[in-house]
């Protein structure tokens, strides 16, 4: 079973309606199998120098939650898309070496070179959604 995984920015009007109608911008969009929120708040205790708790996971927004879990949406948290759009060449590469280490990605035992496209692309779209006043998404299906 593979976890399909797509970041995208979008207003609250457009963020649910996703499921159904990916009518958004290339440019707006990236995928990347495998990640879920709680990944993303590994990263975001990261960029916070802090350790995961389950607050950083619950900051994550339910947006859509369809066949009781099967696919999901939820919103970025701001505090982590302000930390994203802040992040330069080096401290993204700091926080790919710490993120490999956490979770699943240090089950897959990933490679820093794995997972800063992640960090990269999430940057850019983070930058991209303030730049809007629209919000960043992750959209999961299993």
């Amino acid at each position: 079973m593979s976890l399909l995984s797509e970041f995208y920015i979008a207003s609250p009007e457009q963020a649910a309606r996703y499921d159904t109608d990916r009518n958004i911008p290339a440019s707006d969009h990236t995928d990347f199998k495998g990640l879920t929120y709680e990944e993303c708040a590994n990263l975001w205790a990261i960029l916070l120098h802090t350790a995961p708790t389950p607050g950083l996971s619950d900051a994550f927004e339910s947006v859509l939650v369809v066949d009781g879990g099967q696919r999901l949406i939820n919103r970025f948290p701001q505090e982590f898309v302000a930390l994203l759009a802040s992040l330069d060449a080096a401290s993204s590469e700091a926080a790919a070496a710490k993120w490999i280490k956490t979770g699943e990605l240090a089950y897959r035992s990933c490679a820093t070179s794995d997972v800063l496209p992640i960090i990269e692309a999430l940057s850019r779209l983070a930058r991209s959604a303030q730049q809007s006043g629209k919000s960043l998404y992750l959209w999961m299906c299993v």
